[in-house]
């Protein structure tokens, strides 16, 4: 199911054809009367909706996800929603105080018994102003190890509102805090031959990681040419892309000061004749590009800075977190793919990602002017952008041109439950 991001001949020509692949939107789950989202894995269903509780199931009968709302004044504390529930479950249950979003939450583990069958599984429960909220997602005890990846999937999916889906998942956020203070290393980040200094927290590059292997691992149980398997292809990169995009905050903003920039040599490129001294003088000066300018030079300028990355994949999921790309300048098709689309979505250009089980590869698509290859997003002709070799936008190998082998998926959307 995974790509292996196969290397392949370029046409010398770019290939002026536009393509109209298979488009791909995630099943996203938005419960309006809250503000809540969430993306369970696929082949989950809605069991059960009441006023102040709804219920999912997976596609076993095993696994089920349980959001129930209390009134804002039953509880004082998140410790004091945990302990309130678990006991009105009876269950064992042992739980972690962290902070969520800037709300007091409690992860937890628990066991119980219901109609005479055992579960186990995970809870998040939190304390608010107008209303107090726990999640529970279990599954039959008997059934535990074969869906924990799920029950703990599901969970993550949850926003407690459509803003937050931009930002890691409660279980992910819990994983991050449980590993204590952050480890901050030097990066290796180099842009346009000048050094881009930040540090990265070594445990939120472990945590985006751990995330990876999990979704990679429900990934595999589906067949990649079947419509079950399309929509878990899609739902593993839009989790990704949701635990990666806000931890990018940091390194974009550098970026993006770094990329208004420009030198004397590249400013005729930029879209604006260089000053005719400047010009003469052969020393460094920097430039400030207009937003327009910007706009239009920044597709070209990262992808060509993620093609100079070193290959490498991991020994698992084969997917480096687009976290650790960025930092360290390594990576395979799709985590190069991922990162350059999440610094172009920061800066406000659309993209999105198209992956192919046939070429075991992936590319990105971006809306921006230029000649080349096009693909359709949602009705609009995107530029192909070839991430792992040193190629123009818009070019494409001549045998991966068959649109019907990729699968498109948008990744662009502030709201992705529209």
């Amino acid at each position: 199911m995974r790509n292996k991001c196969r290397f392949f001949r370029y046409s010398a020509v770019i290939m002026l054809i536009f393509l109209s692949a298979v488009s791909s939107v995630a099943e996203v789950v938005y419960i309006e009367d809250t503000g809540f989202v969430l993306e369970p894995p696929v082949g989950w269903t809605i069991l059960d909706v009441s006023e102040s509780r709804w219920t999912f199931q997976d596609f076993t009968g095993e696994a089920f996800m349980q959001i129930k709302m209390y009134p804002g004044d039953k509880y004082d504390s998140a410790g004091a929603v945990f302990n309130g529930v678990t006991a009105e479950i009876n269950a064992e249950a042992e739980g972690d105080i962290y902070d969520l979003y800037g709300r007091e939450a409690v992860f937890g583990f628990l066991e119980f018994n219901s109609g005479g069958y055992d579960y186990s599984g995970y809870g998040l429960f939190i304390d608010g102003d107008d209303f107090d909220l726990t999640i529970l997602s279990f599954s039959s005890t008997e059934a535990s190890e074969l869906l924990r990846d799920y029950v703990l999937s599901a969970l993550d999916s949850f926003a407690l509102s459509p803003v937050l889906m931009l930002n890691p998942g409660p279980v992910s956020s819990y994983y991050l805090q449980s590993f204590g203070e952050p480890q901050r290393q030097q990066t290796a980040t180099v842009f346009e031959d000048q050094a881009v200094d930040w540090l990265v927290d070594a445990n939120a590059v472990e945590t985006s990681q751990l995330v990876i292997e999990r979704e990679a691992a429900i990934l595999s149980d589906f067949r990649p040419d079947s419509d079950e398997g399309i929509e878990a292809w899609k739902r593993y990169y839009r989790i990704i892309y949701r635990d990666n995009y806000s931890r990018l905050d940091y390194p974009a903003a550098l970026l993006k000061e770094r990329l208004s920039e420009v030198s004397s040599s590249s400013r005729g490129s930029a879209g604006n004749a260089g000053d005719t001294d400047a010009a003469d003088d052969d020393s460094w000066f920097s430039a400030r590009l207009t937003p327009r300018e910007l706009a239009a030079d920044t597709p070209h300028r990262l992808l060509s800075w993620v093609q100079k990355f070193n290959y490498r994949r991991t020994g698992g999921s084969d997917l480096i977190s687009p976290l650790a790309a960025a930092a360290f300048q390594d990576g395979d098709c799709d985590s190069r793919a991922l990162l350059y689309i999440i610094l172009l979505n920061h800066y406000g250009v659309d993209s999105a990602i198209m992956v192919s089980a046939v070429y075991s590869h992936a590319m990105a698509a971006v809306d921006t002017a230029g000649q080349g290859a096009r693909i359709d997003v949602g009705g609009k002709g995107f530029l192909v952008a070839e991430t792992t070799d040193e190629v123009g936008l818009g070019m494409i190998a001549s045998d991966m041109a068959d649109p019907a082998k990729w699968v498109v998926i948008p990744l662009m959307e502030k709201e992705p439950w529209n």
